[in-house]
């Protein structure tokens, strides 16, 4: 009995001062989130990420926890190679400042650690790749491993009346991230990464089906013909789509059959 509470107190040693360094980085996140001053926000979340890299740096950043940290988000691949922690911060004009921390494993090295941030997240632009200098802003609730990249599934909100999903891809070059790769055949679209906008009124279904190894999704339409291009009006019409691997590009098939996608 006494070895075994022995043990119980030790554990709880060694986890207080991590769980103390969290301590410190919740009362930064909760004034970035409660802040009324823009410039104050973006003061507040370069002291956040700050601190966080630190965090990261000093207790093993593919498995430090963050869960006593509120307003954050943490997701993994299957096999635990990328960690990716997101958050994001109203401005006064309704937009979003967005940040991502990229932990990628190494053999026999210390993880790869990047931040990307932006004070005011942007439409995701399909034809285009994008590195730490101009990353449009999201957080990324889904992390799939394709054999030398990642595939992401995020959301974003850069204005009032509209939200965007987005199936994005994350490559390492030279150790160095990047933003997009023209893996997907979407009509006669190529497109850099897979983006969803309609209205903010409405809910989307986008996630990854494992059993069938594919992207499922919400057709989106126009609530009115009339409406058509105005992504304010868009939203799910009851259809499916899907993306599927075929002939090393992710191929577009409509109209799916899908039961309880919910």
């Amino acid at each position: 009995m006494k070895k075994y509470a022995f043990i119980v107190l030790l554990s709880w040693c060694l986890l207080l001062p991590v769980w103390s360094k969290q301590q410190t980085m919740v009362p930064l996140m909760e004034q970035l989130q409660q802040s009324t001053c823009d410039s104050l926000k973006h003061a507040l979340n370069e002291q956040t990420k700050a601190a966080l890299m630190d965090y990261l740096r000093a207790n093993n950043a593919m498995k430090a926890p963050i869960d006593s940290i509120p307003y954050t988000g943490s997701v993994y691949d299957a096999d635990s190679t990328l960690r990716i922690i997101s958050w994001n911060y109203a401005s006064q004009d309704g937009s979003y400042g967005c940040n991502a921390l990229l932990i990628k494993s190494q053999r026999h090295k210390a993880p790869l650690l990047h931040a990307f941030s932006t004070q005011k997240a942007q439409l995701p632009n399909e034809k285009k790749r994008y590195t730490s200098k101009n990353w449009y802003g999201a957080l990324y609730y889904r992390s799939i491993k394709q054999k030398n990249r990642y595939l992401l599934l995020g959301y974003s909100t850069y204005c009032p009346t509209t939200r965007v999903k987005l199936i994005e891809v994350l490559r390492y070059e030279k150790n160095k991230p990047y933003w997009g790769e023209k893996i997907f055949d979407i009509g006669k679209q190529q497109p850099y990464r897979v983006v969803f906008e309609y209205s903010s009124r409405v809910q989307m279904l986008l996630h990854y089906d494992a059993m069938q190894e594919g992207f499922i999704f919400d057709h989106l339409s126009p609530e009115e013909p009339s409406m058509k291009g105005i992504k304010a009006y868009y939203g799910p019409d009851f259809s499916y789509d899907g993306l599927f691997y075929r002939k090393k590009k992710w191929t577009l098939q409509e109209d799916l059959n899908v039961k309880n996608a919910e």
